[in-house]
């Protein structure tokens, strides 16, 4: 992306995106990144409400750069002690050319020493003004150098490498605050691990309001000049800025300061170097958001094929299993109660409902029934819930960073001590049928009884002219079966009949009552699995969602307040 793209974008826009990144990943990102993204969010809403015809240039620098001399040299006026004994500067002076709107930016700043140039060439009598601000202590009125840099404040601060804590704390924090950075060095430090490491390259993301000084070029041997400049230019490459101007000067004998203050008055001229700087800091801050917080590959949404294998874990964790072949089992056992030969049903009474012996499935209003009784889990079926929800959150964040990692592992477990009591529940409440009866046992049960009867018909025929013969009693002859090849007393085919229809009725009944044994197991099978599943939704892929929604609102977020079009 361009730069341009990047601050088209308004500044509101992306520093509102930042703030809400940093609130959302409390806990995710890196607390360093997230609080250096609220002091960002905070400096940006200071600095905008400030003046915006005003740009503040900090000069940075290690003991004996000569920042001080350098200010001076570029305003054209003593405006900050500059002396061999050092450090000089321990608190910062600033140099304003045009004291209309500045006080309230000096006093944000927390700049104490202010030296006001009225931008006329006048000499203007020198006077310490005692300010009405505590933050604004030495007020000084001078006249502006030649060409005058109207709208620019200058700062001369403490040296980075001061040995006075207090000293260091104030450039630190200087770095945070001013609108353009003029680092200066000096022929025997520009090239020092610590002023690139610690506090140029930090900065990189702010090359366009940027300019690196070399000064002391009086020092420099003129056949050396060129290379010291060169080597200079390839390391503050090498640290990240690759735009931002590297200049020579000297402030004791004025060669090149010309160019540095034409450069800073082309800088001032834009009025957009503090709105390029706090770009520059919401930008560096939303990248180190998102590098402490890398989402990697995490996809966008949980998949389906990860959330069946979370049912499949918790359904056999559940014993879902178990509980649908017992619901197979009990409808056997009961319509063998209702299609079996009467006179034998009540062998079934002897043996229990299987679902009976579970404790679930004995109502049809799933509301009475809260808990089943089943034997509690062995350790191998207890620990599938939990593999499970670990397996679940390990595929579904496959490629993510590690925080992203952590953070969908928290999620899926968040209620992990919940999971088996709720899974206890759904089925418990599942309604398994287990009271109903299928329209089919009727006709059988009827067509038993029917058969039953018969049988009783002809066995009491039968035992009827028994007695009669055995007391002698007339009775009519004996109703005989024709066509059958043999004698057969009608009394007996009843008997026959009664008894095979009853044997064929029970194998039929107890055929179909496997069959549809079968199909009952499915249909438990597949209910309590479905309950299973809303569960593990409501108990482990919600949660997890909203991991995963956070990571897609943040993205989004943090490349709006990096500028980034998406």
């Amino acid at each position: 992306m361009s730069r341009a793209d990047r601050t088209a974008l308004p500044l509101a826009e992306r520093t509102a995106a930042l703030g809400r990144a940093a609130d959302l990943l409390e806990g995710i990102a890196s607390d360093e990144s997230l609080g250096r993204a609220r002091e960002v969010v905070e400096r940006v809403g200071g600095r905008s409400a400030l003046s915006a015809e005003h740009t503040v240039v900090g000069f940075f620098g290690a003991t004996g750069s000569g920042k001080s001399s350098l200010v001076n040299a570029v305003v054209g006026r003593d405006v900050t002690r500059a002396a061999v004994r050092r450090p000089t500067t321990s608190k910062p002076v600033a140099a304003i050319v045009g004291e209309v709107g500045s006080e309230g930016l000096l006093d944000w700043l927390e700049v104490p020493e202010r030296h006001v140039l009225d931008g006329t060439g006048a000499p203007l009598e020198q006077a310490v003004i005692a300010a009405a601000s505590p933050k604004r202590g030495i007020l000084r009125r001078q006249a502006a150098p030649e060409g005058p840099l109207p709208g620019m404040i200058l700062l001369d601060l403490p040296d980075m490498d001061s040995v006075e804590f207090a000293n260091r704390e104030v450039v630190e924090r200087m770095t945070g605050l001013v609108d353009v950075i003029v680092w200066v060095t000096d022929p025997q430090k520009y090239a020092d691990d610590v002023l690139h490491r610690q506090f140029v390259t930090p900065f990189a993301a702010h090359d366009a309001t940027t300019v690196v000084v070399l000064n002391q070029l009086d020092r420099i041997r003129e056949v050396d000049r060129a290379g010291v400049l060169a080597s200079l230019e390839r390391l503050v490459r090498l640290d990240g800025l690759d735009s931002a101007p590297v200049l020579a000067v000297s402030a004791e004998t004025k060669e090149g300061v010309d160019v540095l203050r034409d450069r800073l008055a082309a800088i001032v001229a834009g009025r957009e170097a503090s709105v390029q700087r706090l770009r520059a800091d919401v930008t560096a801050a939303a990248v180190a958001i998102r590098d402490s917080a890398p989402v990697g590959d995490l996809p966008p949404e949980v998949r389906a094929g990860d959330v069946k294998r979370l049912t499949e874990e918790l359904s056999a964790a559940a014993r879902v299993d178990a509980v649908a072949d017992a619901v197979g089992k009990s409808y056997r056992h009961r319509a063998a109660g209702q299609v079996g030969w009467p006179p034998l049903r009540w062998i079934r009474s002897l043996r229990p409902d299987p679902l009976r012996r579970l404790g679930i499935g004995q109502d049809d209003q799933d509301s009475t029934l809260t808990h089943t009784s089943m034997p509690a889990p062995d350790a191998a079926t207890a620990a599938r819930a939990s593999g499970g929800v670990r397996q679940f959150a390990d595929a579904t964040s496959a490629g993510a960073g590690d925080v992203w990692r952590g953070a969908v592992r928290r999620a899926a477990r968040v209620h992990e001590e919940e999971l088996p009591d709720a899974l206890d529940q759904a089925i418990a409440g599942a309604d398994l049928r287990a009271r109903k009866r299928a329209w089919w046992w009727r006709i059988l049960d009827v067509l038993q009884w029917l058969a039953l009867l018969t049988a009783i018909v002809g066995l009491g025929w039968l035992t009827l002219y028994a007695v009669a013969g055995y007391f002698q009693l007339p009775l009519p002859e004996m109703m005989m079966v024709d066509g059958v090849g043999f004698p057969l007393p009608l009394p007996t085919a009843l008997i026959i009949l009664g008894l095979g229809v009853g044997l064929l009725l029970t194998l039929a009944g107890g055929t179909i009552a496997a069959l549809a044994s079968m199909a009952e197991r499915r249909r438990a099978r597949s209910l309590l699995r479905e309950r299973v599943r809303e569960v593990g939704q409501k108990l482990v892929v919600e949660p997890v969602e909203d991991v995963l929604d956070l990571a897609r609102d943040t993205a989004t977020d943090l490349s709006s307040a990096a500028g980034e079009k998406r």
